[in-house]
């Protein structure tokens, strides 16, 4: 698999957003550069002066995540009973807010919940149903410092050529000990590693709007760096809060879990992969 810079093309990094080392090795060349580093992550190192990430968010691009909307409604609160094991209760921001499933989700359990996105379309989606949203982007979050108990960023993280400015962003409006959520696309999904030249995660609407792909080690090493400890990868398997029933429920699944669990990653079956960290600087 060979790259090259191509000729006009905007550079987005000369040097890997996790170690800092200069560009790593040629990965995937198309109408964008890609390039896996020695650490083991994978980002974009150019793109076409014309391409804008920011200027595919309209109308258009949420049209497919109108579809099931129960599903992601339920997805998105049993990814917020998972964080909630590791922090406190209190108000939610969900950051790429999109169509409100995670703020939906938030106030089926209880949580006051704001949203922000990037899109003006998806903010005024959300707040015709009745929700609290904002526009600003991940590097620049228009809240007051210590503002959150919880982030959410659901898909959101890769779509930034600067992880560690959003990251910094996400632990500035976070209270101490708060716990953010995070969920990416997995570098290490078998058909990225095997096929990356066919793999949508470097062409198309994965090409032009993501910039950095994350496995579960890359994005805990950036989330220490950046004074977060991760505490939790993919789902729980025991709620230690739960009522009893749910507890009874969990202990009588573990163990089918935790075989389906090593079988995926072992096999590299899981095409995203989602964490749990707590912010510990203070």
């Amino acid at each position: 698999m060979t790259s090259t810079d191509h000729a006009g093309d905007r550079v987005i990094a000369d040097s890997c957003p996790l170690c800092g080392q200069p560009r790593g090795e040629p990965f995937v060349s198309n109408e964008w550069s890609w390039v896996r580093c020695k650490c083991g992550l994978v980002y974009k190192t150019t793109e076409p002066v014309a391409a804008g990430a920011q200027d595919g968010y309209g109308e258009a691009y949420f049209e497919t995540y109108r579809r099931r909307h129960r599903h992601r409604v339920a997805k998105a609160r049993r990814q917020i009973v998972d964080a909630l094991e590791h922090g406190a209760r209190g108000p939610l921001l969900d950051v790429g807010c999109s169509l409100g499933y995670a703020l939906e989700a938030a106030r089926s359990v209880g949580l006051d919940a704001c949203g922000v996105d990037v899109s003006e379309h998806a903010v005024a989606g959300c707040r015709s149903l009745g929700f609290d949203a904002r526009v600003g982007s991940l590097e620049a979050l228009p809240f007051e410092d210590g503002a959150f108990a919880m982030v959410v960023m659901k898909h959101v993280l890769e779509h930034t050529s600067q992880p560690r400015r959003a990251l910094a962003e996400v632990s500035r409006v976070l209270r101490p000990a708060g716990v953010v959520f995070i969920a990416v696309p997995n570098a290490d999904y078998f058909k990225a590693v095997r096929s990356p030249r066919t793999s949508r995660f470097f062409r198309g609407e994965g090409g032009r709007a993501h910039y950095v792909y994350y496995t579960a080690a890359t994005l805990g090493r950036l989330l220490e760096q950046q004074g977060f400890r991760v505490v939790q990868v993919h789902p729980c398997l025991l709620h230690r809060r739960a009522g009893r029933v749910r507890l009874a429920r969990d202990v009588a699944a573990l163990a089918g879990r935790w075989i389906a669990r090593a079988v995926a990653r072992r096999a590299r079956l899981r095409k995203e992969f989602w964490l749990v960290a707590v912010r510990e600087n203070p």
